[in-house]
């Protein structure tokens, strides 16, 4: 267990370092305005905070002969391929059906096919999940999501 949170602490590490020095490079803007890359600065900043905590426990730990050949045992490649595959689908479909449809459907498979739920909780987390994504960023931070088929209405 010591290798695989090493390795992958410092890749999101990397990662989220790499996202805040180009959210910075955005425009941070203020508290009150923000600029263009304040989201990116600060979610790179907390993706580098946790990441350097769980380098600095896996440090600690003692590890274990053979442990990072069995990071990839047991990953379950289909399903990886059927989210690599709806995200797809949702990105060439958010602007024709918008936000609010494209994320439901998008949710409702995730919740069928990655991790099974019945029909009525894959189907009422995704309708609340979509709508309250709506809420915050339409809503609440003023930012334009596609309506697609729902600019009819």
């Amino acid at each position: 267990m010591k290798s695989k949170d090493l390795i992958s602490s410092l890749f999101w590490l990397g990662l989220g370092a790499l996202i805040s020095a180009l959210g910075y490079d955005l425009d941070l803007g203020t508290l009150n305005e923000p600029g263009s890359g304040f989201m990116f600065f600060w979610v790179g900043l907390i993706m580098s905070g946790l990441s350097l905590g769980i380098f600095i426990q896996a440090l600690r730990k003692k590890g274990t002969a053979g442990e990072l050949k069995a990071l990839w045992a047991g990953l379950q490649w289909k399903k990886v391929v059927y989210v690599l595959a709806g995200l797809v689908l949702y990105a060439w479909a958010f602007l024709a059906l918008g936000f609010i449809v494209c994320t439901v459907f998008l949710l409702i498979f995730l919740f069928k096919v990655v991790e099974p739920q019945r029909w009525s909780v894959a189907v009422f987390g995704a309708v609340l999940s979509a709508l309250a994504g709506y809420v915050v960023f339409n809503l609440w931070l003023g930012t334009q999501l596609p309506r697609g088929i729902l600019s009819a209405l």
